[in-house]
């Protein structure tokens, strides 16, 4: 004989515990609609260790894809260089200096991007714009990561 299967207490908690935890994580995780403000906002995209033909290739006016994707982008305002420079340890004193690196460049590039503004984070599309983190950063013609290095609002 087919031995059946009574439901119990124990079978009632255990998807009342099931289905408060998947409650629970679709409001954590994103079920949550956190409305915030749509602004334009610079950011400042550190771009190390170029060669002077990268630098070149930016023109100001461009639009910028700032994820791997074609939808989060704004467009470049401004494109400023400085030497790269690279942390050297001289091991007969065992001290650390900065020298330059020869032909190389860090390129700071700021983007003016339309943005949502929260409580929890500033968002581009569904890219999150956080200083110290990096970003992809794709024009015509170019595609490297950089580092948000600044925001300004």
């Amino acid at each position: 004989m087919a031995n059946k299967k009574k439901w119990t207490v124990i079978d009632t908690v255990i998807v009342i515990a099931v289905a408060a935890a998947a409650a629970g994580a679709y409001k954590f995780f994103g079920g949550s609609s956190v409305s915030g403000t749509s602004d334009t906002v610079d950011a400042v995209i550190m771009i190390s260790g170029q060669p002077q033909e990268f630098a070149d290739a930016l023109t100001i006016g461009d639009n910028v894809t700032l994820s791997l994707t074609e939808k989060d982008s704004g467009v470049l305002k401004d494109v400023r260089t400085e030497p790269a420079e690279a942390m050297v340890y001289n091991s007969i004193d065992g001290t650390y200096k900065l020298d330059e690196i020869d032909g190389k460049l860090d390129i700071y590039a700021t983007v003016e991007v339309d943005c949502n503004i929260n409580d929890y984070a500033i968002t581009v599309g569904s890219t999150p714009i956080k200083v110290g983190t990096a970003i992809p950063f794709r024009g015509k013609g170019y595609a490297t990561e950089g580092y948000v290095v600044e925001i300004n609002e």
